[in-house]
């Protein structure tokens, strides 16, 4: 589905899949989207309870002066999964390639 997508509608479909309960995380490692494709999407899944970070598990800042790209990928986790148990089976090849 996300390949024929633009990545920060794919972003946004996938994260309400994980609020709708039909799936657990996402990963997207690559970093090829933007602060304003994951800024609306985070705030709304971490008011229900989930999280989502880069792949090294960092917390994305959102102020006026951060770099606008998501460099490290993204990983988002819906309510009751431990995201640290999903950043453990991120393969280091993929960590590696991305900036943490």
């Amino acid at each position: 589905m996300c390949s024929l997508m633009d990545h920060s509608v794919c972003c946004n479909v996938q994260v309400l899949l994980l609020i709708e309960g039909k799936a657990h995380a996402y990963i997207f490692a690559s970093p090829g989207c933007k602060k304003w494709d994951t800024c609306a999407p985070e705030a709304v899944l971490h008011a229900l309870g989930g999280t989502l970070t880069d792949v090294h598990g960092s917390q994305y800042q959102y102020h006026s002066s951060v770099e606008q790209q998501n460099t490290g990928g993204v990983l988002a986790t819906s309510a009751g999964q431990s995201h640290s148990w999903y950043l453990a089976k991120v393969p280091d090849e993929i960590k590696q390639s991305l900036p943490v």
